[in-house]
C-alpha cells in the first residue's frame, strides 16, 4: 500500500476494492502509529485477531457493529479517507483536479497528435477515451454555471 498526503491522493471509483483499500490503509496507519498488534485491533473491534488482520490487509469486508467501534475509537483517522471517498464519488460531483488533469491529458494528446501539422482521425480514434473524458471535464465545470433552483421558494 501506497501512502500519500491527502493533496496527492489519487481519486478512486466507488467500488467495493476501493472502499477495502481505504479502511485498510487507514487501519494499517493507526496500527503503525499506535504501535498496535492485531490482538489490540482485535479487542477494539470486537473481532478474531486474524479478522483485525484481514481488515488491515483489504481482504475481508468489516460490519457495521466493527465499524462503528473503529469510528468511536479513532474518529477521523480512521473514517476521513473512506468519506473523502463517499463525497469525490457521488453522481454528479465535479473534482476539480481530476478534471483538470482529463483535460491536460487530452490538450497533451492532440498536441502529439498535431506535431506532424494534422489530427488524423487515427489519432482521434486512439484517443477517444482521452477525449471524451476531457469533454465530460469540461461540461462538468460549464455546468457550475448553470442557475440553482431557488431553495423553499413557491411557485
Amino acid at each position: 500500500m501506497t501512502q500519500r498526503s491527502n493533496g496527492e491522493r489519487e481519486v478512486r471509483p466507488f467500488s467495493a476494492s476501493a472502499v477495502l483499500d481505504e479502511v485498510a490503509e487507514a487501519l494499517t496507519t493507526i496500527r503503525k502509529d499506535d504501535r498496535l498488534t492485531f490482538a489490540d485491533m482485535a479487542a477494539i473491534l470486537g473481532k478474531s485477531e486474524d479478522q483485525a488482520a484481514k481488515y488491515c490487509a483489504g481482504s475481508a469486508e468489516m460490519g457495521l457493529i466493527a465499524y462503528a467501534r473503529a469510528r468511536r475509537e479513532w474518529n477521523g483517522r480512521f473514517s476521513g479517507g473512506l468519506d473523502r471517498l463517499c463525497e469525490q464519488t457521488r453522481p454528479g460531483m465535479v473534482n476539480d483536479h481530476a478534471a483538470t488533469n482529463s483535460i491536460l491529458k487530452a490538450a497533451l494528446a492532440l498536441s502529439v497528435a498535431l506535431e506532424d501539422g494534422k489530427v488524423d482521425p487515427e489519432e482521434v480514434r486512439a484517443n477517444r477515451a482521452t477525449l471524451e473524458n476531457a469533454r465530460d471535464a469540461i461540461e462538468a465545470q460549464l455546468a457550475k454555471l448553470a442557475p440553482k433552483p431557488s431553495a423553499g421558494r413557491k411557485s
